[in-house]
């Protein structure tokens, strides 16, 4: 174990721990951009720059190793100007879309600006130049991922996630340097023209709007407030757990009666578990193995359950197509059962011969249900 101090606090941390663990194992907070937790810090934003007695320069928290005996300020007057001003170009190159953006409250640029109450104080500057125009900024082709690199701040997490630290599908990457330096698709395609296969992990780790998940809940809303519709809502099972997180709950906590509750008075007529799917998926998949097993044809068999997984193979693997189930993921199986089985017939003859048929969402864990 290290002793050290942070900002007047004793603290004890774990042999490799960075400055950064031990500020917030001392309750300390320290703004970041360009962290997360299961990636590689490249200490690209200098938002966690602190100041160690006995450095003559401050030191990002993310990558420095804490050592024993060291005395560490995370909050002194120059520091807190420092980034101030770091936020303040970053702003100069940032669209003022806060009150549109899809992650409106959760953004940590908006956030940081908003703590200090900080101000445009320096012009507009546009991306690009003549001799090297801009890239592509905004790509809506991809029916899982939006991107707006107007947003960007370069941290490179969406690199890392795509790179060999997390899926290892190498669709983004940065081009240019200096102020031109951003996280691009090869030759700039549209991403549904790359190898992408949706995992969502790129929207997941960035800090600002730049990679969102590709936004449908405005149709879900402007249709259940019209009520022409009659509406149902299927639930798959790590939702209702993964909820729980959002809302400040113990992680693990189960909360499938406030989700019931809370899809009702959104205005859904029917809400249902995809879990019924998922055994019919299963009895659909061991059917298929057992008449594969009988017939030597086309083993190993290979779940279609997760659509990221399918796409993955359809881009890296064709080879293995053959060995994919031919049974629809639960969510699918659920959604046509919604639309056109026993549930459907009995709302009505219209209903029953196909001329009406309800308003079907899922409420899905994973983006590449999108796709």
């Amino acid at each position: 174990m290290i002793t050290l101090t942070v900002n007047a606090r004793s603290v004890e941390v774990n042999d490799g721990s960075t400055l950064l663990d031990a500020a917030r194992e001392a309750g300390v907070y320290i703004p970041t951009l360009c962290y997360y937790p299961r990636l590689p810090s490249h200490a690209v934003c200098r938002m966690c720059l602190v100041t160690i007695d006995g450095e003559s320069r401050p030191q990002p928290a993310c990558i420095t190793m804490a050592k024993e005996g060291d005395v560490v300020e995370t909050d002194s007057r120059e520091l807190q100007e420092f980034r101030k001003t770091d936020a303040e170009w970053l702003l100069a190159r940032h669209p003022n879309d806060c009150m549109r953006c899809e992650v409106n409250g959760f953004c940590k640029l908006q956030s940081f600006v908003s703590e200090n109450q900080l101000e445009d104080c320096w012009e507009y500057v546009p991306r690009g130049s003549i001799e090297h125009p801009e890239h592509n900024l905004t790509d809506h082709t991809s029916p899982s991922i939006w991107r707006d690199l107007s947003k960007c701040i370069e941290c490179g997490l969406c690199v890392e996630a795509c790179g060999d630290q997390g899926q290892q599908q190498h669709v983004i990457g940065f081009a240019e340097r200096g102020s031109g330096r951003l996280p691009v698709t090869v030759f700039d395609q549209s991403l549904a023209d790359t190898t992408c296969i949706s995992c969502g992990q790129c929207t997941l780790v960035c800090p600002v709007g730049a990679l969102i998940e590709t936004p449908h809940w405005h149709d879900v809303l402007h249709t259940l407030d019209g009520r022409r519709r009659l509406s149902a809502v299927q639930v798959a099972p790590a939702t209702r757990i993964a909820i729980s997180e959002e809302f400040g709950m113990k992680p693990g906590t189960v909360s499938t009666g406030r989700m019931i509750n809370a899809l009702r008075q959104l205005g859904f007529d029917y809400v249902f578990d995809t879990n019924f799917a998922a055994d019919l998926t299963i009895m659909e998949e061991g059917t298929e193995f057992l008449t594969r097993l009988k017939k030597q044809e086309k083993l190993p068999l290979l779940t279609s359950c997760c659509p990221g997984w399918v796409n993955w193979v359809e881009i890296n693997r064709p080879d293995l197509l053959s060995h994919l189930s031919t049974t629809k993921s639960p969510q699918q199986m659920h959604g046509a059962l919604t639309k056109r089985g026993a549930f459907a017939r009995a709302l009505g003859p219209d209903f029953a011969e196909g001329k009406a048929e309800p308003y079907v969402v899922s409420v899905m864990p994973c983006t590449a249900k999108k796709d």
